[in-house]
């Protein structure tokens, strides 16, 4: 039609239609730029316990001063072994938790594990700290908010087993500057043993 200039503004589906679906899945562009990281636990598995200052918490941690928020993207459980009990598993956190382990300071001792680039081969540059073993505590992590998965009874030698549990997060899940979160069970430490993952995205604040 004269006097009326066409604007393309976005690629077209094959009827002419605005293609407005994503091109790549939903983290692909996190880890394209090398912001999206894994935090796992050890192939053989480990349990879950409830909240306390000694113990095996997997916990994702924000030193102070790291110029970054931690955005958890997703949390998946993998049985190894063992037979479990109902329970919700759950997140906890330590909050003000500094920069350094230190006596007296809110997180005493950490296992820190090296975490993994989301790209296989991918630079790893976190700053966030993952310590999916052993971490000691001024006091116990504060119940935060339900992991999004709950455990069921469960037999080792049944049909269900193994099985994997995932829970997602879309910016509901973010650790802030001198932050820590970790995975506990809420009922007991779990008898069934699993692979933690943890993945997170690392955005500049």
């Amino acid at each position: 039609m004269a006097g009326i200039e066409a604007t393309i503004i976005g690629p077209l589906n094959k009827d002419g239609s605005l293609a407005t679906g994503d091109r790549h899945s939903k983290m692909y562009d996190a880890a394209s730029r090398g912001n999206l990281y894994m935090g796992v636990s050890a192939s053989g598995g480990i349990a879950l316990i409830v909240p306390a200052t000694t113990g095996g918490h997997p916990t994702l941690w924000n030193p102070k001063g790291s110029g970054v928020n931690l955005d958890v993207r997703r949390l998946s459980l993998t049985w190894v072994s063992g037979a479990n009990a109902p329970g919700a598993v759950e997140w906890a956190s330590t909050l003000e938790a500094g920069a350094q382990v230190a006596t007296g300071a809110p997180i005493v001792t950490a296992t820190k594990v090296a975490a993994t680039n989301a790209i296989a081969g991918g630079p790893v540059a976190a700053k966030g700290y993952w310590s999916p073993t052993t971490n000691t505590f001024t006091a116990a992590p504060v119940f935060l908010r339900g992991a999004g998965i709950s455990l069921f009874t469960g037999i080792s030698t049944t049909a269900v087993a193994p099985f994997s549990l995932f829970a997602d997060y879309d910016g509901d899940l973010i650790v802030g500057d001198g932050a820590a979160i970790s995975l506990c069970f809420q009922a007991a430490t779990t008898t069934a043993l699993f692979q933690v993952a943890v993945i997170w995205e690392e955005i500049p604040y």
